[in-house]
């Protein structure tokens, strides 16, 4: 008796115009139903296993979210000579410290704040600066009645590494603050894809949960991650062995096993069931 190497493959997407069906309204969850004889392995097949040999993920988890960590409240002079608390709402999305800064500063224009100082030179009320030695925020109060508040709890002030407080306003301005905290821009580490077409899948730590591949970050954000791994993981599937299945489910978590927002992109994985078969040679 020899045994003979075979292999099922496929390709998923959660995009529904491709098939999906059942994705979730953040788009980390979907269904595939298989037509026809869906996916048979042969009951006497052994070793097999299951591998991710190709994946695409949008690098677009927003860490600034709607309704959670998307307001600034910020004190100061307005265009009128005048002076008011200006709450400041940032476009949901996924930021870097310049791009930020960027938002807010366009925003508080948007908004009426003060945007030039008493020479005529443009000066907002603040503005953000990264100190790369520590991996801190810094930020840069212009003015002395500015102050800022993270006291409310929409704010995003873990990103920023600040503290439930407010901070100013400070007579000596213009001066800079040292945020007490490191920056945590980076929410998202990796992120994991998963399936039902394991029990257990990849080993997290002392924990199965089904994870048959890892891909990790290694784009700019905005951009899509396409993770060819020269040597996949295989993922112990000897339960498809005698079974039919036409229905699949896949979901993405990050590092954390916490399903993530895919913002309205889709991600995609080329999957590989190996195993071989007895052949009796005659």
């Amino acid at each position: 008796m020899s045994f003979v190497p075979e292999e099922l493959s496929l390709v998923v997407s959660s995009d529904p115009d491709a098939g999906a069906i059942n994705v979730s309204e953040d788009g980390s969850y979907f269904e595939v139903q298989l037509d026809g004889e869906g996916i048979q392995i042969p009951r006497d097949a052994i070793n097999v296993n299951v591998s991710v040999e190709e994946s695409t993920v949008w690098w677009v988890v927003p860490n600034i979210i709607e309704g959670q960590n998307d307001k600034l409240y910020i004190f100061g002079d307005n265009d009128q000579g005048g002076q008011e608390l200006f709450v400041i709402i940032i476009p949901q999305g996924l930021y870097d410290l310049p791009g930020l800064n960027t938002a807010i500063l366009t925003q508080l224009e948007s908004a009426g704040a003060r945007t030039v100082d008493g020479n005529g030179d443009g000066l907002p009320l603040l503005q953000l600066g990264a100190d790369g030695a520590t991996q801190k925020v810094r930020i840069r109060f212009n003015y002395a009645n500015v102050y800022i508040d993270f006291q409310p709890a929409e704010t995003p002030r873990e990103i920023l590494g600040f503290n439930a407080e407010q901070y100013g306003p400070y007579a000596g301005a213009p001066l800079s603050i040292l945020a007490p905290n490191t920056a945590a821009f980076n929410t998202v580490n990796y992120f994991l894809i998963h399936s039902d077409l394991v029990n257990k899948g990849i080993r997290f730590n002392n924990r199965y949960n089904q994870t048959i591949a890892q891909v990790l970050i290694d784009v700019a954000p905005g951009s899509q991650i396409v993770s060819t791994p020269f040597n996949p993981a295989r993922c112990n599937g000897q339960e498809l062995a005698g079974s039919k299945r036409t229905n699949l489910r896949f979901w993405l978590t990050d590092d954390k096993q916490r399903l993530v927002n895919t913002n309205g992109e889709y991600f995609t994985a080329r999957i590989v069931v190996h195993y071989t078969r007895p052949m009796v040679v005659q």
